[in-house]
């Protein structure tokens, strides 16, 4: 049995909402080992977690995962599980498309589908300083990382109007009626180029990005257990037919789509519930 919290908390720093999407709190607390496979996410963070020790398994290996800070990039690739038993908080800082490159500087690529980094990795070692020398609570933990992102805007990169349009466009047409040649039309970008401003921006080429929505859209049908839907919304978005939607889901969650409705309360609820 498992207790789940989450909160998004109030972005008090008004001067952050370009960059941060939101600030979300998760609380889980167990008695036996809970495994966690971690959906697609297409937004890079900075996650600060405390309490019972984690591990992840990647590759049929498991490791220990560092208490503290770190930054987590997009996801689009299967294969990862964060195992956990007893009470873990996480405090997680999404940023917007753009928000985290503008911020740090950094190649949105370099922590695409990769466990998480050290904050030394964007010349952070001040934040980290911060928050293991901070209180453990919630309302002290948000405090720190508010401030420093906010003393990081006066030296922000410009903003990226291009990619913030290619988003909402596809936000709009999340079940993938719209190929990429039609948005690049659109918005009259060559798609090298708009290809390669996505991957260092956010990470991920405008594909993978789009296709990251579609199954966060998907997922969030399954988690309905809406099973008609589901099936509507996959042929929607470019499957075959069930089998063929059942044989990628696996390849990417690493179980069935009937074994993840029949399932307990999993961390890839949380990240759903973000996309609400």
């Amino acid at each position: 049995m498992s207790i789940l919290k989450y909160t998004v908390l109030p972005l008090k720093q008004r001067a952050l909402e370009p960059f941060v999407k939101r600030i979300s709190y998760i609380e889980n607390e167990t008695v036996e080992p809970q495994f966690h496979s971690i959906p697609p996410i297409g937004a890079n963070g900075l996650s600060f977690y405390f309490g019972a020790p984690m591990r992840h398994i990647v590759n049929h290996e498991t490791k220990p995962l560092p208490k503290g800070a770190s930054v987590l990039g997009t996801i689009t690739e299967g294969g990862i599980t964060v195992i956990h038993q007893g009470c873990v908080k996480q405090i997680y800082i999404e940023f917007t498309p753009t928000g985290f490159y503008r911020l740090f500087h950094k190649d949105g690529s370099k922590f695409t589908n990769s466990l998480p980094a050290d904050l030394s990795t964007i010349d952070a070692q001040m934040l980290e300083s911060k928050l293991e020398n901070c209180s453990r609570n919630i309302k002290s933990v948000q405090e720190v990382f508010e401030n420093y992102l906010l003393s990081r805007v006066p030296n922000a990169l410009p903003k990226i109007p291009l990619i913030d349009t290619v988003v909402e466009l596809m936000q709009t047409d999340v079940i993938g009626k719209r190929s990429i040649g039609d948005i690049c039309e659109k918005v009259d970008v060559n798609q090298k180029y708009l290809f390669r401003l996505f991957k260092k921006v956010i990470g991920v080429s405008p594909k993978k990005y789009y296709r990251t929505l579609q199954w966060n859209t998907i997922m969030t049908m399954i988690n309905q257990n809406e099973e008609e839907s589901l099936t509507k919304i996959a042929l929607e978005c470019g499957f075959y037919d069930h089998p063929s939607f059942t044989k990628e889901f696996k390849k990417f969650m690493q179980i069935s789509p009937s074994e993840f409705i029949n399932g307990e309360i999993r961390l890839v609820e949380l990240v759903l519930k973000r996309n609400d």
